[in-house]
């Protein structure tokens, strides 16, 4: 088994719907396109960016709080790098994936924009049609259109931003409904 397939394994178990993981399996998906040089740390990062949800639960529904965003993402690359550790991973892969989730909502670098990227392309397909169908009716319409506005600027590439495009719209007529 590999270190991807253990870390599969160990994402899943925190999660309990496929929505989920196909969130995941979707992000991995597109930081492949993003990224010229792909590792399997890449892709475990990929695969576990939200690890901190499934591990502590969504405690802040203020999801756009910067507060909350840098939480989860500093939590997050800590539950990854000990997670790592046990399983005996080599520095570099524990420090690539700990650089990665660290900052996959806000972007810095070419490759943690590349995950933030993928991340967001990612929600359009897997994510955006419960916040839509589900929390906009307790959450509100401003909550639902924020995040979904909000997910698609920070796409910081064409690439990412042409791919996103048909499902941010989608889904974004689709919320006027809740108006």
């Amino acid at each position: 088994m590999t270190l991807y397939d253990k870390t599969v394994a160990f994402v899943d178990a925190a999660f309990k719907n496929e929505r989920q993981k196909k969130h995941f399996q979707r992000t991995v998906f597109w930081l492949e396109k993003f990224l010229s040089k792909i590792t399997e740390a890449h892709r475990i990062a990929a695969y576990a960016h939200d690890i901190e949800r499934g591990i502590t639960g969504e405690r802040d529904k203020d999801y756009l709080n910067p507060v909350f965003l840098r939480q989860h993402q500093e939590e997050g690359a800590r539950i990854m790098k000990e997670f790592l550790q046990r399983e005996d991973a080599d520095q570099k892969t524990i420090d690539t994936v700990q650089h990665l989730i660290s900052k996959h909502e806000e972007g810095g670098d070419v490759e943690q924009d590349a995950l933030m990227n993928a991340d967001s392309v990612s929600y359009f397909e897997a994510n955006a049609e419960m916040f839509v169908r589900e929390r906009a009716k307790k959450e509100g319409y401003a909550k639902i259109k924020g995040k979904l506005d909000w997910m698609f600027n920070r796409i910081t590439s064409p690439q990412a931003k042409e791919a996103a495009l048909e499902n941010y719209e989608k889904w974004s007529a689709e919320l006027e409904t809740y108006k």
